[in-house]
């Protein structure tokens, strides 16, 4: 069951993967109107927010990659996996391509990477706002030193002076006296340490231009320099090396580009100097769509000849400077660590404090992300230390958790070490997304863990209503705020045991305004987690996940008269995939599984499309959709054929939507013995693409 497991997983992209069978997309550019509310939104998203995803995929700064790029690689791979459209996969590559054009070893350790300076909370630079005044001098900032400057040529000022807060500094040239800076030397530096100098700049637009300096004023040497000549305030952000040996008297300066020229003002806000360190769940989650891309063209002949070559080349930047880096960098030390037989966990680094406080273990959501890394690439590589890393990570966060809500739901804290709060909603994405990773795996978490997940999302943290659907910023439901209530992609994906996950995302983005600057990445991923699990498609439709209660059934299918022996997931009989379904006609009574389809518009008609075939022994094969409340059969269609064929029917949605309708499987025959096969059951309005 394990290996079969592996094998299952490896060929699943997502719930709908089998879409492809039927796909009518044309591979041009995927931005196009459909019948589909979902499509359309994220394309409304995709195209207002056009800038800005272009530009950050030439970021270099890895809480912007992370936590914007990551993302919007996942919606990316999502719309592939629902669409088949290619023009998808080629923006990943775009993208990718992008991303890694960008990583250095700024830290000299061998191995390429991404870092920032946003989350040490080590702050070299003092006043850097400049809201301080110096004792007996208004017009000075605390701690900052003026160079050949007077109180009229280099000042403290408020208005235009200021970028954020109150107040910034101004410079003024003045060519008989010399430079106009304003210094101040930094506090003990780490040595060889990487280091971001950031600050806010602009200029009156003369030719003097501004200028912003880090300086070692003992070898006299400049280790980061940026020219201002913006006339709105712009943040520059510098990336330096310290020195390789400590004491040396490194300070940052202000000043003008060219201070013979006259009349000529540059004014500086912000400044900030702080270590730029590399951060395992920005690069690990940037790096999972990546991975599941990789693996999507290894499994899938016919992606080879555009995408294999790219493939291999992602391939190798994970495996040669991603994952090892945590083990084996000079820089960084060894991250991880053994727990007995079965545990284990990433920590930070140790050879420098990356997080306030020495943080050991890793918060959850951290070396999770990690964790569904390895395990995507274990897919592809078969590497038997990416597969027991991720094991004992999730072995160790399963061993942490606790039950809420008589015993029936999860619950867990953000981390394992003193006071650190019970796990919040957006960074519990990233654990659910493991846990269920390792459940469709056949490993870790069974049946019974995944319906306490379900529970706690369904049953705690949302509140029930699908008219104003809300969920919680906690786990476990007790916060009260609802601000991070839309981003819950992880989350979503629980609607393999429990329609109710669903619906409690589609019912807040129904009327939510997509098209907007202000919504983030991470929104955009759960609208396309959304469209993933949307009932009027179907769900599963390829048979390839497992229901909570039986590792035969395929999750939301529901058996009718039949068992494990006559209703199963199979592995020898399929069409694409790794499973299929078989129905066992035992001569006598209907066999059947269903689905309940919902979410129709009324009156419109819908096409059915499926793969099937028969043993030949009479009994056939029958799909239908069964309007349950009036009991008529909507539309159907009968098969014969012992090969793999497609087929396909139509019908039309009832006038009202409350009635309840199914989509069966079972016989043509039920007097007859034998065995019939289906896979690839889709549900899609006429004139849908997909």
């Amino acid at each position: 069951m394990f290996i079969s497991r592996m094998i299952k997983i490896g060929l699943i992209v997502s719930a709908c993967s089998a879409i492809a069978i039927f796909m009518l997309v044309a591979a041009a550019t995927p931005a196009m109107a459909s019948n589909n509310p979902w499509y359309d939104k994220f394309i409304s998203w995709e195209s207002v927010n056009a800038t800005k995803i272009d530009d950050i995929k030439t970021n270099p700064y890895s809480e912007n990659l992370g936590w914007w790029e990551g993302y919007v690689l996942k919606s990316y791979m999502n719309m592939y996996d629902l669409t088949h459209d290619t023009s998808w996969l080629d923006k990943i590559v775009d993208h990718t391509d992008s991303v890694i054009s960008t990583a250095t070893d700024i830290d000299g350790d061998g191995y390429l990477g991404w870092g920032t300076g946003a989350y040490a909370g080590v702050q070299l630079v003092t006043n850097g706002g400049f809201e301080t005044a110096a004792s007996g001098d208004q017009l000075l900032p605390a701690g900052w030193t003026r160079f050949q400057s007077t109180s009229a040529t280099a000042y403290r000022g408020s208005g235009s002076a200021a970028y954020s807060g109150t107040y910034g500094i101004a410079l003024k040239t003045n060519p008989s006296a010399g430079w106009q800076k304003m210094t101040q030397t930094l506090p003990t530096y780490v040595p060889n340490a990487p280091y971001t100098f950031i600050f806010a700049g602009r200029t009156n637009g003369s030719a003097a231009k501004g200028k912003a300096i880090v300086y070692n004023a003992t070898t006299g040497t400049v280790l980061a320099s940026a020219v201002v000549d913006n006339t709105t305030f712009q943040v520059f952000t510098l990336r330096f090396k310290a020195p390789s040996v400590a004491g040396q008297t490194l300070q940052v300066h202000f000043q003008h580009n060219d201070y013979t020229v006259a009349d000529g003002w540059a004014y500086f806000d912000a400044a900030s100097v702080a270590p730029y360190y590399p951060y395992m769940v920005h690069e690990s989650n940037l790096m999972v769509p990546v991975a599941q891309f990789i693996r999507t063209v290894k499994q899938t002949p016919s992606l080879q000849a555009a995408y294999l070559s790219k493939a291999n080349t992602y391939q190798s930047f994970i495996e040669n400077e991603i994952v090892p880096k945590w083990e084996s960098s000079s820089f960084i030390g060894n991250t991880w660590v053994n727990v007995g037989t079965t545990e284990g966990y990433y920590k930070e680094p140790p050879n420098f404090d990356s997080l306030p406080g020495n943080v050991n273990p890793l918060p959850y959501n951290m070396m999770l992300s990690m964790s569904d890394l390895l395990l995507t690439m274990y897919d592809v590589n078969a590497n038997a230390s990416y597969l027991d890393k991720s094991k004992r990570m999730n072995t160790y966060w399963k061993n942490n958790l606790f039950l809420q809500n008589s015993n029936s739901a999860y619950n867990w804290y953000y981390a394992e070490w003193p006071s650190p709060g019970i796990e919040d909603t957006s960074h519990g994405d990233l654990d659910v997304v493991s846990a269920l990773g390792m459940f469709n795996h056949g490993l870790v978490f069974g049946g019974t863990d995944m319906d306490k997940f379900t529970s706690t999302f369904v049953d705690v943290m949302w509140n029930g209503s699908t008219s104003s659907s809300l969920v919680d910023d906690k786990v476990d439901g007790l916060s009260g705020n609802y601000g991070d209530t839309k981003m819950i992609f992880g989350f979503v994906n629980l609607a393999q045991f429990n329609n109710n996950a669903w619906v409690a995302a589609a019912r807040q983005y129904n009327g939510y305004n997509m098209g907007s600057s202000s919504v983030h990445a991470v929104e955009a991923l759960t609208l396309t987690e959304i469209m993933k699990w949307d009932p009027v498609k179907l769900v599963n439709q390829g048979f390839e996940l497992d229901s909570s209660a039986d590792s035969t059934l395929p999750s939301r299918w529901t058996r009718v008269g039949s068992t494990s022996a006559t209703a199963y997931q199979d592995s020898a009989n399929k069409s694409t995939g790794a499973y299929g379904m078989t129905l066992v006609s035992n001569g006598s009574t209907p066999q059947t599984v269903y689905q309940r389809w919902e979410e129709e518009v009324a009156s419109a008609t819908y096409v059915v499309t499926f793969d099937g075939k028969t043993d030949g022994s009479g009994a056939g094969g029958k799909v239908w959709v069964y309007d349950e409340t009036t009991g008529t059969t909507l539309g159907s269609v009968t098969f014969t054929s012992t090969s793999w064929q497609p087929y396909t029917f139509t019908f039309t949605a009832p006038s009202v939507t409350n009635h309840v309708l199914k989509v069966y499987l079972g016989h043509n025959n039920i007097a007859v013995n034998g065995k019939t096969y289906f896979d690839n059951v889709v549900v899609k309005r006429q004139g849908d693409a997909w």
